[in-house]
């Protein structure tokens, strides 16, 4: 019978050259290593050893079994590593949709950190302003949300986390004075605003017709970085939230003041599709961890800026 330790026996004897130092080194008795050998060639019906006073030579067909043994021990080694890769869970993939606030808020550090904490998610970000966040769910572009202000979607699931206040951005040198800011205020300002889907215009505008007047919007864009270039220009000022200008704000080049109206502040929603069965219901389970960590990291960098829900 051929057998893996019977052509590791026969690899050894070659190897030394002597059956008796290849008993030795693997630690049998030299007439059990024999009858081995002996077996091995009447399994394969040719002599496999040339023995002789020095020892043994393998044979023609010796050294051909000599050379498809290593192969079969590189892929049993091979397939050994194989299978224990397998039986590791595999990555989880998550693609997490993130306002561009949001992301320049936390999006690094959020990756840097969950990576190292929770190593079996492949966490991969996704940005768009929140309205075109709920669009990728519903296109299964993506898994989960965190955008704001979403209204009620059927299929899916919308999850309040927190509150944060919006804040009147103006550059450095043309800031109002210290401190909060009424609405009226804010009105007196020429702003930079977004597209009509625009959570924060939205605001301004119900703020401003509830007032019976309306905002004096110098510009309109859809690009977070264009509004806060004009701000920077001194060309508008700009009602936006923490993540929007937190660089530009460490740097001193805005002043960035809370708007005191209370209906001045966006909802932060924990939005996903609706588990309807129990694999999906477990894919939540495994995931919900990062989007809660998410959650915490963004209140911890809002501060007093935002409140739980």
């Amino acid at each position: 019978m051929i057998t893996l330790k019977r052509l590791e026996y026969f690899a050894k004897v070659v190897e030394t050259r002597n059956i008796t130092r290849a008993a030795e080194q693997l630690h049998i008795a030299q007439p059990a290593l024999g009858t081995h050998m002996r077996e091995l060639e009447a399994a394969l019906g040719v002599p496999l050893l040339s023995r002789h006073s020095r020892g043994v030579d393998p044979t023609p067909a010796g050294s051909l079994l000599l050379e498809r043994s290593r192969q079969i021990f590189e892929l049993v080694a091979r397939t050994q590593d194989d299978v224990r890769r397998a039986d590791q869970a595999a990555p989880v993939r998550f693609n997490l949709g993130l306002t561009s606030s949001t992301m320049l808020l936390i999006g690094s550090d959020l990756l840097l950190t969950l990576k190292r904490r929770y190593p079996h998610i492949d966490l991969q970000l996704y940005e768009n302003p929140s309205f075109l966040l709920v669009d990728a769910l519903e296109r299964k572009d993506i898994d989960a949300a965190l955008a704001y202000s979403v209204s009620p979607h059927p299929g899916l699931s919308t999850t309040p986390v927190l509150k944060e206040r919006l804040l009147l951005t103006v550059r450095a040198d043309l800031a109002p004075s210290c401190g909060p800011v009424t609405m009226d205020e804010v009105l007196a300002h020429e702003l930079v605003l977004g597209n009509e889907r625009d959570v924060a215009r939205r605001l301004v505008e119900a703020s401003a017709f509830e007032k019976g007047t309306q905002p004096l919007i110098q510009c309109e864009t859809h690009s977070i970085t264009s509004q806060r270039d004009l701000v920077l220009r001194g060309a508008a000022a700009a009602v936006m939230p923490l993540g929007a200008i937190v660089r530009e704000l460490e740097r001193g080049e805005v002043v960035a003041r809370p708007i005191t109206d209370p209906g001045m502040h966006i909802t932060l929603f924990i939005v996903r599709r609706q588990a309807p069965d129990e694999a999906s219901l477990q894919y939540v389970d495994q995931t919900d961890p990062i989007v809660r960590a998410c959650v915490d990291m963004i209140a911890g960098r809002l501060g007093e800026l935002g409140s739980p829900v």
